[in-house]
């Protein structure tokens, strides 16, 4: 029994404690519009509410929100076994890219999730 209490007690004192701040913070911006995210950096996460209009190639799409469009990047995978239509309300999550290049800037968002909404 002792045996017991004490493994009991070791296990429960070698626990990793996971923890964070849960707050307002200046580093951390989420972009939640067509339009502000064609402002925000190479990197910034967004997370958009409208429809995904149109196929333009490959892996791009064109998506609407009521404040404007932007072109998207979906891989298959994101996709998944989701019909999606240009009815279809969808909420995307991504990354802002392609603003490196300042020769040839191709502003997208990489999409990592997408839920129908």
């Amino acid at each position: 029994m002792r045996r017991l209490l004490f493994l009991l007690v070791f296990m429960l004192s070698v626990t990793p404690a996971f923890a964070a701040f849960n707050g307002p913070s200046d580093a951390y911006k989420v972009e939640t519009s067509a339009a502000a995210a064609l402002t925000a950096k190479e990197g910034a996460t967004c997370i958009l509410e409208g429809t995904i209009m149109r196929h333009l190639q490959k892996n791009r799409y064109l998506f609407k929100d009521a404040s404007g469009d932007i072109v998207i990047d979906v891989p298959p995978h994101v996709f998944g076994a989701l019909t999606v239509t240009p009815e279809t309300p969808v909420r995307i999550t991504g990354e802002m890219r392609g603003l490196k290049s300042q020769k040839n800037p191709d502003p997208h968002i990489a999409v990592r999730y997408l839920e129908i909404r």
